[in-house]
C-alpha cells in the first residue's frame, strides 16, 4: 500500500474525528460541556420507592418549603430529599453507600456480549445513572476503543482521552498514577475512566505481557483488578462497559468482576451470538481453574438482559416467552423496552435520565419505567451478594407488565 494512499487515509480520519469534536460542541451548547437537568418530583419520588405525598411532607419540613408539588430538582435537591428521607425512617434505601464494617465489598458489574449493537453501552451507562440517582457512588470504566460511553458523558472519545484518563495509564504508570486516572462527570457521584483509541495501547501493552511472562508470575489478567483495588475505597459500585468480542481487556473484566450482566435482542442472530459469549465463558473459565484455582472468574450473578424489546412484535414475544421457559434464574425478569424515547434521546447522544420531555411525557413515563424495573433488578442482585433486604416493595404506576 502506497504513501499517497495511507496519507488518505490520515485525512479521512482526521475529517471524521473534526466532524466528531464539533457535533459534541454542538450538542452541548452552549459551554460545549453536557450539563445534568433538573428532575420531577414524581421521577424521584419513583426512584426513591415513596409516594409523591410522603416525599413532600418530609422534605419541606427539612428545608423550609422549598420542596413545592411542582417544583423541579437539581441533583443537589434529590440528595437533600434522601437524607431527609433517611432521617426520618433510617431505612439502608435511603443510605445506600456500602457499609465496610459488614464486610461488603465493592460490587463490579461487568456488561458484555460478543455482538456489537446488543445494547451494552446503553444499558451500562443507564445503570450507572440509575445508581447515582439512587444514592450510590459510582465509577464506570470504558474498556471499548470506539469509546461510546465517553462520548455519552459528553467526552471526545479521539481528541480529549489519553494515558492520563484511561486503563492505558494504569499499564503504563502504575500505581503512582491510579487515583488520579478518572475525571469527574457533570453527574457528582458518577466518575469515568474513559476509552478511545488510546486503549489500543492498553491491548498491545497486555499483549507483550502474556507473551513475556509465564502467565502464572506476572499474569496479565488481573491488571485491571489491580486497578480497581487501588481505588474501590471512593466507590460503592463500578461498571465496566466491555468491547463486543474476545480481546486482552474483556478477559481483564472477566476476571475483576463480581457480577456479568449479558443485553442482548430477541431476536435469533443476536441469540445466537449471546450463545457464543456463554460457551467462551464456560470454557474459559473451565481452561483457567485447574491453572490458578480460586483466581479463576467467578461471579455473584450473571444474567442475561433483553433489550429493545416490543412487546408488540409477535417474533419477539415468542422468542422472550421460549428464553422464560429454558433459561430460569438466569434471565432478568424484565426486559428493556424499546420505545420511541429511546430514539429521540439517543439522536442528541442523551440517556433517558437527561432527556427533558416535552409533549411525549406518556412516552417517557414508559421508557422510564422500564429502565427503572431493569435496573431494580440489577441492583438488586448486588444488594443480595451484600446480603440486604431488598429495600422497595411499590411499583411506579405507569409500569408496563
Amino acid at each position: 500500500m502506497g504513501s499517497e494512499t495511507t496519507a488518505q487515509f490520515w485525512r479521512i480520519s482526521d475529517v471524521l474525528r473534526h466532524a466528531q469534536r464539533t457535533a459534541i460542541e454542538i450538542e452541548n451548547a452552549p459551554d460545549q460541556r453536557k450539563r445534568l437537568r433538573s428532575f420531577t418530583i414524581s421521577e424521584i419520588a419513583d426512584l426513591l420507592n415513596v409516594t409523591r405525598s410522603k416525599l413532600l411532607a418530609v422534605c419541606r419540613q427539612s428545608d423550609h418549603g422549598r420542596f413545592q408539588p411542582r417544583t423541579l430538582l437539581t441533583f443537589d435537591d434529590v440528595e437533600t430529599a434522601r437524607s431527609a428521607l433517611a432521617n426520618s425512617s433510617n431505612g439502608l434505601r435511603f443510605k445506600p453507600q456500602r457499609d465496610r464494617d459488614r464486610s461488603e465489598a465493592v460490587a463490579i458489574v461487568a456488561f458484555a456480549n460478543f455482538k456489537g449493537g446488543s445494547g451494552k453501552t446503553t444499558s451500562a451507562v443507564h445503570f450507572a445513572q440509575h445508581l447515582a440517582l439512587s444514592g450510590y457512588r459510582v465509577l464506570i470504566v470504558d474498556l471499548d476503543s470506539q469509546g461510546s460511553t465517553t462520548a455519552l458523558f459528553g467526552i471526545d472519545p479521539g481528541h480529549e482521552v489519553t494515558q492520563a484518563n484511561s486503563f492505558a495509564g494504569w499499564l503504563e504508570g502504575g500505581n503512582a498514577q491510579a487515583s488520579n486516572l478518572s475525571m469527574k462527570t457533570y453527574w457528582p457521584s458518577i466518575d469515568l475512566l474513559a476509552g478511545g483509541p488510546v486503549l489500543q495501547q492498553a491491548e498491545f501493552a497486555l499483549a507483550q505481557r502474556a507473551t513475556v511472562s509465564d502467565g502464572l508470575s506476572a499474569p496479565h489478567w488481573t491488571e485491571l483488578a489491580g486497578y480497581l483495588a487501588s481505588v474501590q475505597q471512593k466507590y460503592d459500585i463500578i461498571v465496566l462497559d466491555t468491547r463486543p468480542d474476545v480481546n486482552m481487556l474483556m478477559v481483564n473484566a472477566l476476571h475483576a468482576a463480581t457480577g456479568v450482566i449479558v443485553p442482548t435482542q430477541a431476536t435469533m442472530v443476536d441469540l445466537s451470538s449471546t450463545g457464543e459469549f456463554f460457551e467462551f465463558l464456560a470454557g474459559y473459565i473451565e481452561q483457567m481453574k485447574p491453572l490458578i484455582g480460586h483466581a479463576a472468574p467467578e461471579f455473584g450473578f450473571a444474567k442475561v438482559l433483553v433489550t429493545r424489546f416490543l412487546p408488540t412484535e409477535r417474533s419477539q414475544l415468542a422468542l422472550w416467552d421460549l428464553m422464560k421457559s429454558r433459561f430460569g434464574d438466569s434471565l432478568l425478569s424484565q426486559p428493556m423496552l424499546h420505545t420511541a424515547i429511546m430514539g429521540t434521546a439517543g439522536v442528541g447522544k442523551e440517556t433517558i435520565y437527561e432527556y427533558e420531555p416535552g409533549n411525549d411525557r406518556k412516552a417517557y413515563d414508559r421508557a422510564t419505567a422500564s429502565l427503572l424495573s431493569v435496573n431494580r433488578l440489577i441492583e438488586a442482585e448486588i444488594l443480595r451478594v451484600w446480603g440486604r433486604p431488598i429495600p422497595w416493595s411499590r411499583t411506579p404506576e405507569h409500569l408496563l407488565t
